[in-house]
């Protein structure tokens, strides 16, 4: 079988790691100018690196100052950077960021460096982390499929659906059997078709897609409402979600939810403590412009 070779050969691959995250990084612009490091992905990492875990970050950058930049930002912070790639050939991804009474909205540039992930033969044992936009591509999401392929590893599918990159085939490919999936509120509606869905009145909709996919556990997100646990470990809520003090922006506040919850999942923690611990994380994420600090005080 393909999946007892996968389990034979973590044994002896030099390029296994525990936990993997998969996808894009890049800069997001801001309209006062600044540009802050982020991308999903990238941003679970950082956080889940800041939480004391050991992530291997897959993706790629440009051989470009912003690509150095990134490399630089990410062996200061102590994150590994063995599966982050330079390619020569593609520029390092960039997001135009503007806020619109609270809501951030992204225009997200196209054929970057992480668009063109390649396989290196890494395979996770335990989680594998990852979202839609990085699969836009061909080769990164072919890159993507043999990770999974290798790997035994349970996976987290955090879909953060940004269009026009929002392939609803793709995400119903995906979201069959996932161990953990990570949806807002907005993106359920989405999935299942429906024109409104009230955040507490959520938990009909969620078992049917569970039902519909075998989702085996579901993090749903609604914003300044609140999350919910479902699924096989248990059910969990915190509502609604603890106020930021102060109110920067929710650039992240979705990332670093999933973060927590890679942590307490990977750590044991029981639901309940990761939903109200990760509801508190992310509040204080809105606290700070983007999702990434130096500050390592922050993740305490």
């Amino acid at each position: 079988m393909i999946f007892s070779e996968s389990l034979a050969g973590a044994e002896t691959n030099p390029k296994t790691s525990p936990l993997v995250v998969f996808g894009e990084v890049l800069f997001d612009s801001f309209p006062d100018g600044q540009q802050i490091l982020g991308g999903a992905p990238f941003n679970v990492a950082w956080s889940l690196c800041g939480f004391g875990q050991s992530p291997i970050f897959i993706s790629a950058v440009g051989d470009d100052e912003e690509g150095r930049k990134i490399l630089s930002q990410t062996n200061m912070w102590g994150m590994s950077t063995e599966g982050l790639q330079t390619d020569v050939e593609h520029a390092t991804g960039l997001v135009q960021v503007t806020v619109d009474v609270d809501e951030p909205s992204y225009d997200i540039c196209e054929r970057r460096a992480w668009d063109f992930i390649e396989d290196d033969g890494w395979l996770a044992t335990d989680m594998i982390y990852h979202g839609l936009l990085a699969l836009r591509s061909e080769r990164s999401r072919a890159t993507f499929e043999a990770l999974v392929h290798r790997s035994r590893a349970k996976r987290f599918f955090d879909i953060n659906l940004r269009p026009p990159y929002d392939s609803m085939e793709l995400v119903k490919k995906w979201i069959r059997d996932v161990d953990w999936l990570k949806l807002n509120i907005d993106e359920l509606q989405s999935l299942l078709g429906l024109p409104r869905i009230e955040f507490a009145d959520a938990a009909g909709a969620v078992e049917k897609l569970r039902a519909e996919y075998g989702i085996r556990n579901l993090l749903l997100t609604g914003g300044s409402q609140g999350a919910c646990i479902f699924g096989e470990s248990g059910q969990a809520a915190c509502m609604p979600a603890p106020r930021p003090d102060p109110f920067v922006d929710t650039v992240g506040a979705g990332d670093s939810f999933s973060a927590y919850t890679i942590h307490g999942i990977l750590t044991g923690m029981p639901v309940a403590e990761i939903i109200k611990n990760a509801s508190r994380f992310a509040a204080r994420v809105c606290g700070i412009q983007g999702a990434t600090t130096l500050d390592r005080r922050f993740y305490q």
